[in-house]
C-alpha cells in the first residue's frame, strides 16, 4: 500500500510503498510492513513524518477491516 506523508525535515510530500499496514492495539499507531523512506532524508520514523490529508484517507481504506 502506497502512502503519501509530508517529511517534518525537508518539508516535502512524497508517496512511500509501505506493505502491509496494521494497528498496534497498545498505542493504536500504524505498524507498517517497510520502513518510511524520506527520497531527500532517507530512512524517518512516525514521529519525524506526518500524513497529509491523502496519506490519511489512504490509511483508512487500508485499515478499513481492521483488527
Amino acid at each position: 500500500m502506497e502512502i503519501n506523508f509530508h517529511c517534518r525535515k525537508c518539508r516535502q510530500e512524497f508517496d512511500c510503498e509501505m506493505g502491509k499496514i496494521s494497528v498496534n492495539q497498545k498505542s493504536m499507531r500504524p505498524d507498517f510492513e517497510k520502513h518510511i523512506v524520506c527520497p531527500r532524508c532517507g530512512e524517518r520514523t512516525m514521529d519525524e513524518v506526518l500524513l497529509t490529508e491523502l496519506g490519511q484517507s489512504q490509511m483508512t481504506e487500508a485499515t478499513w477491516d481492521w483488527p
